[in-house]
């Protein structure tokens, strides 16, 4: 995968959407999770900062470890493994967290009208962006 077109993907991905490591992490990393494994076949470990207390995850920040590098909507950041804690969840786990907006910093988890004049959740306008700058874009 070449990462560094991934990375400047998702630098356009956050020019448009404000806020993701404010609240979104969880979704852009669930996205880009599902953009990966349907498009390149690639099922990126999905690492967290935080620990887990029995079957609950409390969480910092949420990110993909793929290929010696750490991904967010920061973009692609090249880890040792020493850096890398090991804190992993399934896309199952993510995928429960998210559906859970009263754990997401208000920052980010708000509703505002697009240039359709369409009230839109800022996490669906997320998806879209990343549907238009990252997915099938990746080479």
């Amino acid at each position: 995968m070449n990462m560094e077109s991934l990375d400047k993907r998702i630098a356009m991905v956050k020019q448009r959407v404000r806020n993701i490591n404010l609240g979104g992490c969880g979704a852009f990393a669930l996205e880009l999770h599902s953009i990966l494994k349907e498009e390149h076949g690639i099922d990126a470990e999905i690492g967290y900062t935080g620990y887990r207390a029995g079957k609950q995850i409390c969480f910092d920040h949420i990110f993909l470890h793929i290929e010696g590098a750490f991904v967010d909507s920061n973009g692609v950041k090249r880890i040792s493994p020493r850096e890398y804690r090991g804190n992993k969840m399934t896309r199952e786990e993510l995928a429960e967290l998210v559906k859970d907006k009263s754990r997401w910093n208000k920052a980010f988890h708000y509703h505002f009208q697009d240039q359709y004049f369409q009230v839109i959740s800022n996490e669906d306008f997320l998806i879209r962006q990343m549907r238009n700058y990252i997915s099938d874009k990746i080479r």
